[in-house]
């Protein structure tokens, strides 16, 4: 689409007669509908993958139990210890992790994640296997040595590992 296109849309026009689709794989199609019959125009672009995966990293050692360094609660990411900081693979996971808790909405993340867990206690009898099996965990662990993991990530990818 010519840049002049654009700027012939006007503010107005680009509210009423245009549509736009945000997808997880960092993409978003914007697509102009004219009056003029059978005429439609688009155009791809790139957002960047940190647009939808914002984290804001917090240290506090008292919040934690002896077993546990880190948990993600979107849009943070607790630490144990601030040396944890520098360590690209363990924040890579933890940010798996927040993009999963952000494409299941928040609430059905925490509840699928309980409602796991508890099924694999069942399942292994033991609180570390438990949770080392759950799917979102699985896939972190799986991918949390490729730093671009995220970018190439699918929508609901959790799923193949369960």
């Amino acid at each position: 689409m010519p840049a002049t296109t654009f700027a012939a849309i006007s503010a107005f026009q680009m509210i009423l007669l245009s549509k736009a689709f945000i997808s997880f794989r960092s993409k978003v199609k914007i697509t102009f509908f004219r009056f003029y019959p059978f005429l439609k125009e688009c155009h791809i672009t790139k957002v960047p993958i940190s647009y939808i995966v914002r984290m804001i990293v917090l240290v506090n050692r008292f919040l934690f139990r002896k077993n546990f360094t880190a948990v993600a609660l979107w849009p943070f990411i607790l630490l144990r210890d601030s040396s944890l900081k520098s360590n690209l693979v363990f924040l890579n996971h933890e940010r798996i992790h927040l993009r999963q808790q952000l494409e299941m909405l928040l609430v059905l993340f925490y509840i699928w994640y309980g409602l796991e867990f508890v099924i694999r206690l069942f399942q292994y009898k033991n609180s570390h296997l438990a949770y080392r099996n759950i799917s979102f965990e699985r896939e972190a662990y799986k991918n949390e040595k490729d730093l671009h993991y995220l970018k190439q990530r699918s929508l609901w990818s959790f799923i193949n590992y369960l």
